[in-house]
């Protein structure tokens, strides 16, 4: 049985950040709002987000229910229906997203400071410097 689950221990403080990090992983169509009700398989289960991702706007992936994040008071929790984690996304989709989210906030990082973004992979780490 398909149900959302939700990741409060990974929260995604900056909403900008989070929808450019969503951007670097394919997903550039995502409605905002405050308590939107998600779309998802299992009518039984509703859960609502301040952030979207349609399932129908997803072409890549066939997802059976939207991609919400909802706002608390450390960030956006992400909820994500388990089908989706299993067998479309990937089990490590919120460690991904959170690589990009560290990844785009560095970029604002050397931005703001004039620098350039090195991205170094060591193994599985990946090390990212901003270089003046």
């Amino acid at each position: 049985m398909s149900k959302y689950m939700s990741f409060e221990s990974q929260s995604f403080a900056n909403g900008e950040l989070l929808l450019e990090a969503l951007s670097d992983l394919g997903f550039t169509t995502v409605t905002q709002g405050k308590d939107l009700p998600l779309d998802g398989w299992d009518k039984r289960n509703t859960r609502a987000a301040d952030i979207i991702i349609r399932r129908r706007d997803v072409k890549t992936h066939h997802l059976l229910a939207d991609i919400g994040f909802q706002k608390t008071p450390s960030g956006y929790v992400a909820v994500v229906d388990d089908m989706d984690l299993d067998y479309r996304l990937g089990k490590n989709f919120v460690v991904r997203l959170q690589n990009h989210y560290h990844e785009a906030a560095a970029r604002r990082m050397a931005k703001k400071l004039g620098g350039t973004l090195i991205k170094e992979r060591i193994g599985k780490t990946v090390k990212i410097r901003v270089k003046f």
